[in-house]
């Protein structure tokens, strides 16, 4: 059987075979574009590798509601699909500093835009070290997340987001993400 399984963030659906264990935490948050402000929600997402064909994935993304009225300070739409950019224009902040790359989609209710960056749990060590960075770093006790999303396009204004992180919800990501921050 065949789901979809969404992964944060992550922008983009992963399809999966068989059934993944996937696990997500949502956090709230404020995202700061220009003047204006959004609340958000922060998701962290955790699919365990089953098997050599299907391979697991630690996410972090966030959506952002009535994007379209922003697009003329933020170039949603260079994020989108696989031709989008794989510029690291994304860094995420809670003990240091981590810049990586994000990608997006339009979400499936059509009105806010998810961006997200994920790493499989296989294949992609660079970009998992950096995931795992951060989700440890969120899960080991109180504190904010900050996520700064910078346009590929010149004089666009950054999407600016904000997490509190409390202790409560630093245990409750501890035990989703531990089978991905166990993962090699």
């Amino acid at each position: 059987m065949t789901t979809m399984l969404r992964a944060a963030l992550l922008a983009t659906c992963v399809t999966w075979s068989g059934a993944a264990l996937a696990i997500e935490v949502k956090l709230p948050g404020k995202a700061v574009i220009g003047p204006e402000s959004r609340a958000v929600t922060m998701t962290f997402g955790c699919s365990t590798t089953r098997s050599r064909t299907e391979t697991g994935a630690l996410s972090i993304g966030f959506d952002v509601p009535d994007f379209e009225a922003l697009e003329k300070r933020f170039d949603f739409g260079a994020f989108e699909g696989p031709t989008g950019t794989r510029k690291p224009l994304t860094e995420i902040t809670v003990a240091q500093g981590v810049r990586l790359p994000a990608n997006g989609a339009v979400a499936v209710d059509g009105t806010s835009f998810s961006l997200g960056a994920s790493a499989s749990l296989r294949g992609q060590a660079a970009e998992l070290g950096k995931l795992k960075a951060i989700a440890g770093a969120a899960s080991a006790g109180p504190g904010d997340l900050r996520w700064r999303q910078d346009s590929p396009r010149k004089g666009d204004v950054p999407i600016l987001v904000s997490v509190p992180i409390p202790a409560a919800d630093a245990d409750r990501l501890k035990a989703a993400l531990a089978p991905c921050l166990k993962a090699n």
